[in-house]
């Protein structure tokens, strides 16, 4: 069986190093990109199998390159995981309603892009690859 292919779009690039090493350290084959626009080009370049995507970016957003890549004939199927620092809902450090209210618009505006999932910053490694697993394992359904 082929390795799977992911893309990483991320402009930390201490992000894309941690995220890269343990998604290779599993068997996949991994590609970066450090801004939404080289994303996009890289995407349709590799026709990745999954994006893993960040949100705040310079360029292009998160939102905006999902929403591009689900445009796209070329990349419509690809899942798009959004791993992103805005925070979850379930994030602790949100004591206020309107804190929450706004993650949860976040989340909803991830999905409405065309996200199949969307897992906040920090993610210890193994929740990052039962969540990489699952997605590939469910055709890109996500959770």
């Amino acid at each position: 069986m082929a390795k799977a292919k992911i893309l990483v779009v991320d402009d930390e690039k201490m992000t894309v190093s941690i995220v890269t090493g343990v998604l290779k350290k599993h068997g996949y084959e991994v590609y970066a990109a450090y801004n939404g626009v080289t994303g996009l080009e890289k995407a349709k370049e590799v026709l990745p199998d999954l994006i893993i995507l960040d949100i705040m970016m310079p360029l292009m957003d998160g939102y905006e390159v999902s929403y591009r890549l689900k445009n796209s004939a070329l990349t419509a199927k690809i899942p798009v995981l959004m791993l992103t620092a805005k925070g979850g809902v379930d994030d602790p450090d949100t004591r206020k309603s309107w804190e929450a209210a706004e993650r949860i618009k976040d989340r909803l505006q991830g999905f409405d892009s065309g996200a199949v999932e969307f897992v906040t910053k920090p993610i210890k490694a193994s929740d990052l690859v039962k969540r990489v697993k699952f997605i590939l394992w469910s055709g890109g359904m996500g959770l």
